[in-house]
């Protein structure tokens, strides 16, 4: 930035109030996450609730666990996860509920590489044997999802040849789908990914063409020259495998790119999913919107730059669209607003350079958007949201499925209020890899502007069940089974002690409607 432009937005920043645009760093030395560092740059992080207690905990790879406790602050949780993880250069991880046993699990990208499963009480047990040929596995990220949506969730990690431990031996990426019955694994291969050398980064599992089936996307940091990433489209009927077939057309697919981190939103509120991929050195980052299925580039304010890991995306500020963090290893961490498709920098970047994954949650439940940034030194950091509101409401809803899997990875979830006068549906989807080599918290979350109520709700789960739900009540998170009535989660702001919570509220049902 030009020393002239610096003065102007300092300038308009002691004019306009820093509270504008207020993001505050956690600086308390008695909050763990204040001081916690981990070595290395390439490392992700998750927001997810490993104990269901409603409060959102803190996964920092490769063996930070950090819970929740209820009123802003969190507690150091020491676990089996990742203690043999010293010194890794890279690390991400992928949380969802693998067994359907209520609590979520976690796959864990390193050196080696492991699968932990979690009792809900705070007990790690490491099943990696159960995945053939993952024992001793170097991966640079992975991903969970459900790619034949038979309820069991499948498993992908990638492999970044040259750029692990010299002790790691060169192997090709792995696809495990999960059998009927007890927890057991199948590795898939025949793919390029799985049959070949490439420096691969992380893989991403989304339903980019809406078609109810999870396609997969698998970032390769092209290291000399910008080339092709790996995109596949799902081809596969229920419950039934693949094939997973190579996309060549859409221009995501077939520009040379140097991917980092794949995220398909609906950037424009149009009702289908646009493309922001992030790139590194050798091609700029990317924003693709989706224009009847087509594909189209679009220049934005970090669409012109390079050297790129994350974009992560949450509507922030609740106004009705998803705004989007851009994280780098060598240029400042950056937000910009978006404002119906058109995005603007905003002054008083909440990060240094240096980071690298950046992940978004609620973590003190005000309704509200946090981010949580991995990286070098001063750029890790908790940061709580405290952007005005404006009178600005919001809504979000933890989904379990039932006929789907149980983390409903791959639904969908669109909801119409009105915004700026205007009837206006915003479209969300679960996913357990978001961010670079992390994740979101899984429950999906909208901005509501001024809206005094959601007025519709449709949720398209991974079985195919479409579920309609009638007017619901703004600023309340919602607990919604599949095929069951959505509960109203008490939302309280952060008390001085758990215990002091207030009482949930007893939950009004809205019609509800399956088809």
């Amino acid at each position: 930035m030009r020393p002239a432009s610096l003065l102007f937005w300092l300038l308009l920043l002691g004019r306009s109030g820093a509270a504008q645009n207020e993001w505050t760093r956690i600086s308390d030395p008695a909050n763990p996450l204040a001081t916690y560092t981990v070595p290395g740059v390439y490392h992700g992080a998750a927001w997810i609730d490993v104990n269901n207690d409603g409060w959102l905990d803190l996964f920092a790879a490769p063996n930070g666990l950090f819970l929740g406790q209820g009123n802003g602050t969190f507690k150091a949780m020491p676990t089996a996860i990742g203690n043999n993880a010293a010194g890794q250069k890279a690390s991400g991880c992928s949380w969802a509920d693998l067994d359907n046993d209520g609590d979520p699990d976690v796959v864990l990208a390193q050196f080696p590489s492991a699968v932990y499963r979690n009792d809900g009480a705070g007990h790690f047990t490491d099943i990696t044997a159960l995945f053939p040929g993952l024992a001793n596995y170097a991966a640079w990220g992975c991903a969970l999802g459900d790619l034949n949506n038979d309820q069991r969730l499948d498993v992908v990690l990638v492999h970044a040849a040259g750029f692990h431990p010299a002790a790691a031996a060169r192997q090709p990426c792995k696809l495990f789908v999960q059998t009927a019955g007890p927890l057991g694994f199948t590795p898939v291969t025949g793919y390029a990914f799985t049959d070949s050398l490439g420096a691969y980064t992380v893989p991403y599992w989304a339903d980019f063409d809406l078609d109810g089936k999870q396609d997969l996307f698998i970032a390769a940091g092209a290291v000399k020259a910008a080339k092709p990433d790996f995109c596949y489209r799902n081809l596969g009927a229920q419950a039934a495998w693949g094939p997973l077939q190579r996309l060549l057309t859409p221009a995501f697919a077939a520009q040379p790119q140097d991917g980092q981190c794949y995220n398909f939103v609906d950037v424009d509120n149009d009702g289908d999913l646009d493309l922001c991929l992030t790139n590194y050195r050798a091609a700029p980052t990317r924003l693709y919107l989706n224009e009847d299925g087509r594909y189209v580039a679009t220049t934005t304010p970090f669409s012109t730059r390079s050297h790129h890991l994350t974009n992560c995306w949450g509507d922030f500020d609740l106004d009705g669209d998803q705004d989007v963090f851009i994280t780098s290893d060598s240029l400042a961490t950056a937000y910009y607003r978006n404002d119906g498709g058109r995005f603007t920098a905003m002054p008083g970047l909440v990060g240094p350079a240096g980071a690298s994954g950046l992940v978004a949650g609620d973590y003190d439940n005000d309704g509200d958007l946090d981010v949580y940034i991995t990286g070098l030194g001063p750029a890790q950091g908790l940061y709580r949201n405290d952007l005005e509101r404006h009178g600005r409401s919001w809504l979000s809803l933890a989904l379990a499925g039932a006929a789907s899997n149980r983390s409903a990875l791959g639904a969908r979830v669109s909801v119409k209020a009105q915004i700026q006068g205007k009837a206006t549906w915003q479209l969300r989807t679960v996913s357990a890899q978001n961010a670079f080599q992390g994740q979101n918290d899984l429950r999906v979350h909208f901005g509501l502007d001024q809206a005094r109520r959601a007025d519709s709700l449709l949720v398209v789960w991974p079985s195919g069940r479409r579920q309609r739900l009638g007017p619901l009540a703004p600023n309340h998170c919602y607990a919604l089974t599949e095929g069951g009535r959505p509960v109203r989660i008490s939302t309280p702001r952060p008390t001085p002690i758990p215990s002091q919570r207030r009482p949930a509220q007893a939950p009004r049902f809205p019609a509800t409607g399956t088809d």
